[in-house]
């Protein structure tokens, strides 16, 4: 439980820094690099390529599934390293029905190899559609920018 709570700790402290910069104009570059990101990876979550969105994650990333119900607490589940991250990503073969789509809406570089992301992903199921918010903070590594830690937010 510290151990979450220091994550979240850890990602809001990255938000807070981005949203306190000194005003200027939103980094384009970010922005660009951002939605070429998220728009190849909802393809490989369309083509129901595991694999391939399993490998867009450092070997101890993490994602983070925040439950956000109308009353009480969130909930917060992490599937923490590449093992576990594979697990999620085997059920994607039978998510190849459903049409994902990513909004960014914000993208930032905190530092010249650190990225990040929040959006919206949003999938439709036989004309429904469930959207997520989402957070990334992506890291480069050699010419990829690998996930280090993903948190989506499921409201109920």
């Amino acid at each position: 439980m510290i151990a979450t709570s220091l994550r979240h700790g850890f990602a809001l402290t990255f938000i807070l820094l981005a949203i306190n910069l000194p005003a200027k104009a939103q980094d384009e570059a970010a922005m660009k690099l951002a939605k070429d990101l998220t728009t190849a990876g909802a393809k490989m979550f369309e083509k129901g390529d595991g694999a391939a969105l399993a490998a867009q994650y450092m070997d101890d990333g993490e994602i983070a599934e925040t439950t956000v119900e109308p009353f009480g607490s969130p909930v917060v589940k992490v599937h923490k390293g590449m093992e576990n991250i594979k697990k999620i990503y085997e059920a994607a073969p039978g998510l190849a029905k459903l049409s994902p789509t990513n909004e960014v809406r914000y993208a930032r570089f905190i530092q010249p190899d650190t990225l990040l992301i929040t959006g919206d992903f949003s999938i439709t199921d036989q004309g429904k559609s469930t959207g997520f918010g989402f957070t990334q903070v992506r890291r480069k590594i050699g010419d990829a920018w690998k996930i280090v830690s993903l948190e989506l937010i499921i409201r109920k």
